[in-house]
């Protein structure tokens, strides 16, 4: 034992600073791998943050997309249902002018001097070209 004891304190400068120099190693690469560990547990966690983001993002873009959807139908709706109140209108318009009109012509008949000169009758598409004319003026 005295002998490996007198080896040991006679051992040269050399290997003691090589001992000391592993032993530094060891832990500067269990200290790198501490560090490398936290630096992976961010980056996952990170990561994960992106994804769930992402996530919400699509989630929205469909709702928007929806949301973009349904507000064309409804508008498409409420013209084919202006449409058809605006054609309802018209045809109702129409009837009671040709009502209006029949009462005009039974009127300028009923006014018309028998033995004169008769006036002539103006007949529906002769009344709606004047009533183009007009229009256009």
């Amino acid at each position: 034992m005295d002998i490996l004891d007198q080896l040991r304190f006679n051992l040269p400068e050399e290997i003691k600073q090589a001992n000391w120099t592993v032993s530094e190693q060891q832990r500067l690469i269990a200290e790198a791998h501490g560090e490398a560990g936290r630096i992976v547990s961010r980056a996952n966690e990170k990561a994960e943050a992106i994804v769930s983001e992402q996530e919400v993002l699509r989630r929205a873009e469909r709702q928007a997309q929806q949301v973009v959807r349904d507000a064309q139908n409804r508008a498409d709706q409420i013209v084919r249902e202006a449409e058809s109140y605006a054609y309802e209108q018209l045809q109702n318009l129409e009837a009671q002018l040709n009502r209006t009109l029949a009462t005009v012509r039974r009127g300028v008949e009923a006014l018309q001097p028998s033995g004169g000169v008769a006036l002539p009758a103006r007949t529906p598409v002769a009344a709606g070209a004047a009533d183009e004319e007009a229009d256009e003026a």
